[in-house]
């Protein structure tokens, strides 16, 4: 009988952390689709990206001719906003995710995401709720944002 429970236990375990994530933040939805699952995973490796200043992962992720607009209007290409990541003008601690949904057509993704985040920006720290939409183009079997 102790076999069993600790099997049980075990099996609960496992479940949990299979259906972490995307079943949470999909509120019942259906199963992501593989190409959803990819975009997801490619807004999570920009999340990283700017946490760790990984400029090479941000270049990789961010199309060439991304702007960037922030809360307060104030807009940037993409090596600016990368510029001042690296630099240390803005400084990402952690994005929560809190609901999105994906829709894929082709090669072409849009995603709403509302998430909140972590950061010190222009010297002010913080942590800001923001909705918005993203636009992913896949290239070369990668997700890349576009606006």
């Amino acid at each position: 009988m102790k076999k069993l429970a600790i099997i049980f236990a075990m099996l609960v375990l496992v479940l949990t952390a299979c259906t972490g994530q995307e079943s949470k933040q999909r509120n019942g939805t259906p199963p992501m689709t593989t190409e959803e699952k990819e975009v997801y995973n490619a807004y999570e490796a920009i999340n990283k990206a700017m946490i760790e200043k990984d400029r090479a992962a941000m270049e990789l992720y961010f199309d060439e001719n991304l702007t960037f607009t922030h809360m307060s209007g104030k807009k940037q290409s993409r090596e600016e906003f990368i510029s001042e990541i690296m630099d240390g003008t803005l400084n990402y601690f952690k994005v929560d995710t809190k609901d999105y949904s994906i829709s894929v057509d082709g090669d072409t993704a849009h995603m709403k995401v509302t998430h909140t985040l972590k950061a010190k920006v222009y010297g002010i720290s913080g942590s800001w709720t923001m909705s918005g939409e993203n636009t992913y183009i896949k290239r070369d079997g990668i997700w890349v944002r576009v606006k």
